[in-house]
């Protein structure tokens, strides 16, 4: 009787192989759960919605568009904003930037009123949050980015507009809230190195306020300070109108400026004598424009400014920007011409509001 070997093959139990199957699967979709989670809590999905902070220079209506695009960025990216409309004064400004200190907030974007003045406070705003200015600048080397217009370049294109619209030349007097301002000061600078001929040079230090400026067409006879002051603006300017009878243009460097600028010339008789070239878009510029009192108005995208500012901080706190470098970011908006042939195009497509009538 031989004997004869046999080989078993086990074959897998049905219920044994699916159980496996279910783990795999199970532990697959764990996986990507938790990894969409991670995506999510760094999103912030997870996390109370970050405290930021906007803080304006003063309460002009200017800042109303600012306003409108600071907020459709926090709605989109889930920040909890706080407006503040500050006033034309340091100390007022600083304490409220001391407040939202206080208050623990995770992101400031400011425009600062008097940066030299300011500068402890801005620091340690850079140092304890997410510091952005707008509008005008800060030579804060902890602040992460600037957001605003070329405010040399936009002076530039507003001498242009004198040079159109008194081509033979003559005298210029500026009205500005502050030159202590960053861009109060480079808009003025921008105009005087054009008007005088110069080279350009955004580095070029600042021109000395109490003496007339004079080159081959053009002269600066006076800059009228004013300190955010619509009425100490008006009141300046018609002094200054009186000092230099023969100026034949003036130019607006802030929002409230130009209107300030046509009450003085209508104030002292000059009505149609005296060209003017203004900033912004207000109501009354507007209006300026399209009586023909105001002969052209340089545009900043203000919604822009605001939606930048507040998309940045937020893209900072939640790790986009991390590995940016400190400091040297410049988020640069449009700047363009206002004049009466574009005035109802640029309403129309929404690039400048309609005023309420």
């Amino acid at each position: 009787m031989s004997e004869q070997s046999s080989a078993t093959v086990h074959t897998p139990h049905p219920s044994n192989t699916s159980k496996e199957l279910g783990l795999i699967i199970a532990f697959g979709i764990i996986a990507i759960l938790l990894a969409a989670g991670v995506a999510a809590w760094k999103l912030g999905y997870f996390q109370a919605n970050p405290r930021v902070a906007i803080v304006t220079w003063n309460d002009d209506p200017y800042w109303d568009l600012v306003i409108d695009g600071a907020q459709a960025a926090a709605k989109a990216k889930n920040i909890d904003l706080i407006i503040v409309r500050s006033q034309a004064d340091v100390k007022i400004q600083t304490q409220h930037v001391r407040d939202l200190l206080d208050k623990g907030v995770q992101g400031i974007a400011i425009s600062p009123n008097g940066p030299a003045d300011q500068l402890a406070i801005l620091n340690e705003a850079a140092n304890k949050a997410v510091l952005v200015t707008f509008d005008s600048d800060a030579a804060i080397p902890q602040r992460k980015a600037f957001v605003g217009s070329d405010n040399y370049q936009a002076g530039q294109l507003a001498a242009e507009q004198i040079r159109e619209a008194i081509p033979d030349g003559g005298d210029v007097i500026i009205s500005v809230g502050s030159i202590d301002m960053v861009n109060g000061r480079q808009r003025r600078q921008g105009i005087i190195d054009n008007l005088l001929d110069r080279r350009p040079n955004e580095e070029r230090p600042a021109d000395p306020l109490d003496a007339p400026l004079k080159g081959t067409s053009y002269s600066i006879v006076a800059t009228v300070l004013d300190n955010g002051d619509r009425k100490k603006a008006t009141a300046g300017v018609a002094d200054a109108i009186k000092a230099h009878p023969d100026v034949k243009c003036i130019v607006a460097l802030f929002s409230y400026s130009p209107a300030a600028v046509v009450d003085a010339i209508q104030q002292t008789n000059n009505a149609g004598k005296i060209k003017v070239v203004g900033f912004d878009e207000s109501d009354a510029t507007q209006a300026g424009i399209a009586n023909g009192t105001i002969y052209s108005s340089i545009l900043q995208d203000q919604y822009r400014c605001g939606y930048a500012a507040i998309d940045f901080i937020a893209d900072t706190l939640r790790g986009a920007e991390e590995n940016a470098p400190i400091g040297v970011h410049f988020i640069p908006l449009r700047v363009r011409v206002l004049k009466s042939d574009n005035l109802t195009f640029l309403r129309a497509d929404k690039m400048i509001h309609t005023p309420k009538m």
